[in-house]
């Protein structure tokens, strides 16, 4: 696929991070949060324009950044990290406003490797050898993280993977990746996941999150509202796996809407399906409550999920909002 007009317009320093925003196929939330820091970094640094233009140059390169590639509107984290490396305004010289935005990207760059190291170790230490655990949503940085070190950690696993077929979950990559490590691995079909809480003799659960709010529900793959629901009834404990830049402060109407249509995140079995002229859904994502939840497993340990919004504010200064300059 031809990249975007616009893409191809910006100077080459700017287009490389673009274009790897604007993958259909990125390599996560996370990255692509860094990649749009990263573009709005270079367009300030190679700025040519009267300082009066750029202001405008920089909202305009915002607002594509949120419109091309996936969707934004259930990755905060995109929004808040563009926050941050504009928090300081573009007042001043040019070097000066380059070497503000290059330090808030990289402090927000070090929590984030910080968070995961947190995560993994948190979330192991709930584990012991022989445990059985059902992991829902590939997540390299959170739920499997969790699963990797709990194999440094010397404990031997089942790891009961779900088998999420849309194009942005693999749960097959999940049991893969846990046999690998050396855990023992069992893939759920998705129709069983209710049978598997039920009946599977699971420690616990770890779901992975596009999003949370700050009432601790979360966002994330279809299927995780199923698990939180199942494991409420049968006292088995369901934690979310996120780091807290992912805070989002409400959910839009925009996303609400494209949750409903029929297949925003793309199955390739829909294609059969449309071309029989059946009607299919597939959601973009589960809302998950947080009184579903056992807790969240975050840069800041485990914590109860309505703790979410406060720990994030007083850490980041982050409410989970778009980012747009005033």
């Amino acid at each position: 696929m031809e990249p975007e007009a616009w893409i191809t317009a910006l100077p080459p320093a700017v287009r490389s991070p673009v274009m790897a925003y604007a993958d259909p196929h990125p390599p996560g939330a996370r990255a692509r949060a860094q990649l749009a820091a990263q573009a709005l970094v270079e367009l300030v640094r190679g700025w040519t324009g009267s300082p009066a233009t750029l202001p405008a140059a920089v909202d305009e390169l915002v607002e594509h950044l949120h419109a091309v590639g996936q969707t934004t509107l259930h990755q905060p984290g995109v929004g808040n990290m563009i926050q941050t490396v504009l928090a300081g305004g573009l007042d001043g010289p040019p070097e000066a406003v380059v070497e503000r935005m290059t330090a808030a990207y990289e402090r927000a760059s070090a929590t984030m490797a910080e968070a995961s190291e947190t995560m993994a170790s948190a979330g192991s230490a709930l584990l012991a050898d022989g445990d059985r655990i059902l992991v829902h949503d590939f997540a390299d940085r959170s739920t499997q993280a969790v699963v990797r070190q709990a194999a440094a950690d010397g404990k031997h696993l089942t790891v009961v993977a779900t088998a999420c077929r849309s194009r942005r979950t693999d749960g097959i990559r999940v049991a893969r990746e846990s046999a690998e490590v050396g855990h023992e691995a069992i893939v759920v079909t998705d129709a069983g996941v209710a049978w598997a809480v039920a009946s599977m003799g699971l420690r616990l659960c770890l779901i992975g999150a596009d999003a949370v709010l700050p009432d601790g529900t979360v966002l994330t793959s279809p299927g995780a509202l199923t698990i939180g629901l199942t494991g409420r009834r049968y006292d088995v404990p369901v934690y979310a796996v996120t780091d807290l830049w992912k805070i989002m402060a409400t959910v839009s109407p925009a996303l609400v809407e494209l949750n409903e249509i029929e297949d925003p995140d793309g199955v390739p079995e829909a294609l059969d399906w449309n071309g029989a002229g059946y009607g299919f859904r597939n959601p973009l994502v589960d809302f998950v409550p947080g009184d579903l939840l056992t807790g969240l497993i975050t840069e800041a340990g485990i914590i109860a999920p309505q703790r979410a919004g406060g720990e994030a504010a007083s850490r980041y200064g982050l409410l989970g909002g778009r980012a747009a300059r005033a």
